[in-house]
């Protein structure tokens, strides 16, 4: 015996404190949206897009991307909707570069 202890008793240690298995599995989710979003959020950045710009792509409200941007989301849907865009997203940063040199 080393004196170290199991990882599996060390695991169970840790799944007891986070409330369980479920809980366990909840956190992991929760964890995932905030870093989905946080990339979600700095894609749209670079494209020099605005809440307002993706809202109206998906056709919900800018405040709904702002949440979904904070791994606010009830569903993996939300966010697959959100990445599915980016094909339309690159195409409205294209035309606003082009509305901009225009002015």
């Amino acid at each position: 015996m080393t004196g170290f202890p199991r990882w599996n008793d060390v695991r169970a240690g840790l799944v007891a404190d986070a409330g369980g298995e479920e809980a366990l599995t909840e956190a992991r989710r929760r964890n995932q949206a905030y870093i989905d979003g946080h990339r979600l959020a700095e894609r749209r950045r670079l494209l020099g897009l605005t809440h307002t710009d993706v809202a109206e792509s998906m056709g919900v409200g800018k405040s709904r991307i702002s949440q979904i941007e904070r791994g606010e989301v009830s569903t993996v849907d939300v966010i697959a909707r959100y990445v599915a865009r980016s094909d339309a997203l690159d195409l409205l940063a294209d035309h606003a570069v082009v509305e901009k040199d225009d002015a």
